[in-house]
């Protein structure tokens, strides 16, 4: 007979925790945490305090706790969600919108320390200064290791000068990495950056979340423009184009009633205003260029043309509110 392979209690109670957290929250974050250092976890734990709750387990766990939550909830796409968990992840429970999560965590930067056999991505340098150290063995390594200008001032060891140990691109070995902590030096700056996440049934990719939203409004008029103007050259008729196309079949009727010989006496004002820009026209050309146009017609052409632009913009308006 096979016996019934015993799960610890303290494993069923992380489990039992992880799904109360999913009851009472409708959205959780996935936040990796290899490159984040406890001080920022317990940092930003105390800043969330109310809003939001960041619980640290071990993966076979989180996925447990998903898997029994969908049974119970019947939640969509939870199961894609368990699959996309890497190895050292984070859950972020909150109710929160999810981009005003991102947004809490944009907002706080740290400097962190660079990382042992790691690239760093910007430029290392060590000031010149006091670095606190007493004199000794660790002088040979600040020379030795780092290569930095070192002087014996007061019984502690001082940077003679501004010192730049790495480039940007540069591998940070072992040996170097642990003598700029012993420093103090942190360059590297450090985000809590979303994975991605799920919010109340619907994931949301990291692509999505951390999404250029003023080039994404940009990119949005550029295309109803360009779809409005395809769509009014094919003459297409709907809700969007139909004051656009009613204005430039007016223009067109009224072009090809001034080439007909009959006179409308409702339409006395149009005649007038295009005997009118033949006649600056005329003016203009055997005059010369310096001709100036009467203020009241630039006036009126203005407020036409004004008119005419705020009519045609009105559905991109719809778009955004």
């Amino acid at each position: 007979m096979i016996k019934k392979k015993h799960i610890p209690a303290w494993k069923l109670d992380e489990v039992n925790q992880l799904i109360d957290l999913f009851k009472n929250h409708k959205n959780v974050v996935v936040i990796e945490v290899g490159r984040i250092n406890d001080r920022q976890i317990q940092e930003m734990r105390k800043l969330l305090r109310d809003k939001a709750v960041i619980k640290m387990s071990k993966k076979n766990l989180q996925v447990r706790a998903i898997e029994q939550y969908k049974k119970e909830s019947k939640k969509e796409n939870l199961d894609e969600f368990a699959n996309q968990i890497p190895g050292q992840a984070a859950l972020c429970f909150t109710n929160l919108d999810v981009f005003e999560l991102k947004n809490i965590f944009n907002e706080n930067e740290w400097m962190v320390a660079a990382k042992p056999n790691e690239i760093t991505p910007v430029d290392i340098w060590v000031p010149a200064g006091d670095t606190g150290l007493p004199t000794g063995q660790v002088i040979s390594e600040l020379n030795m290791t780092l290569r930095l200008p070192t002087k014996i001032q007061n019984d502690t060891i001082w940077i003679r000068e501004d010192t730049r140990t790495h480039k940007a691109g540069d591998l940070v070995e072992v040996k170097q990495a642990a003598v700029l902590k012993k420093l103090g030096i942190t360059p590297i700056e450090s985000l809590i950056r979303i994975l991605f996440a799920w919010s109340d049934g619907e994931l949301l990719p990291e692509e999505i979340l951390y999404m250029n939203l003023e080039q994404f409004r940009k990119d949005v008029i550029s295309a109803y423009f360009s779809a409005q103007s395809l769509a009014l050259d094919l003459g297409i008729v709907d809700q969007e184009t139909f004051a656009p196309l009613a204005q430039k079949a007016h223009r067109q009727a009224l072009a090809l009633l001034f080439d007909m010989p009959v006179y409308i006496e409702d339409l006395r004002d149009e005649y007038i205003r295009k005997a009118t820009s033949n006649a600056l026209i005329l003016n203009a050309m055997i005059l010369g260029e310096g001709t100036q146009i009467p203020s009241k017609e630039i006036k009126e052409s203005k407020e036409e043309e004004e008119k005419e632009e705020e009519e045609e913009s009105v559905g991109i308006g719809g778009l955004f509110g």
